[in-house]
């Protein structure tokens, strides 16, 4: 019996580093975001502005990316263990297709935001294999890092 709650326990750690991961990949794109928005030009459009979207950053990361790197884990998950370029290539194409199907804005750019929803969950892929659960730096992308990104 008592084997049995530590193999509980266990699980129960694991879905709790799965989801700091999650947070953390997220931290790194909302960063990213938050210096391209800061150091684009001020004469130019915002970069949303350009793609007809009218959602804030992190409505872009929480809301869609954040969502479309779980469906693309889930997706992963049902299938048999596979090669790094397999899985790049997997979440590429749900960044794409996640993007170029549930997102909002003008069609006329909707070959450029699918794009750039799978150059965002190939971040979140990247994060799942450089932030550890053991790192103090996962806690800090996947809470401070967005507190600090929403508070500039």
């Amino acid at each position: 019996m008592n084997n049995g709650n530590a193999k509980w326990s266990s699980g129960r750690l694991d879905v709790g580093f799965y989801a700091l991961n999650k947070l953390a990949s997220a931290g790194v794109v909302l960063l990213l975001l938050t210096v391209i928005g800061r150091v684009w030009p001020s004469g130019m459009e915002k970069p949303a502005e350009l793609l007809g979207l009218s959602m804030e950053q992190k409505e872009w990361v929480y809301g869609y990316a954040l969502i479309a790197s779980l469906v693309a884990d889930a997706l992963l998950s049902f299938l048999p263990k596979l090669a790094k370029s397999l899985q790049i290539g997997l979440y590429a194409a749900v960044g794409f297709g996640f993007f170029a199907l549930f997102n909002g804005g003008s069609p006329d750019q909707l070959w450029i935001r699918a794009s750039l929803g799978a150059v965002t969950l190939l971040l979140f892929l990247w994060g799942k294999y450089a932030f550890p659960a053991d790192s103090l730096i996962t806690p800090i992308f996947a809470i401070a890092v967005p507190l600090l990104c929403w508070a500039i």
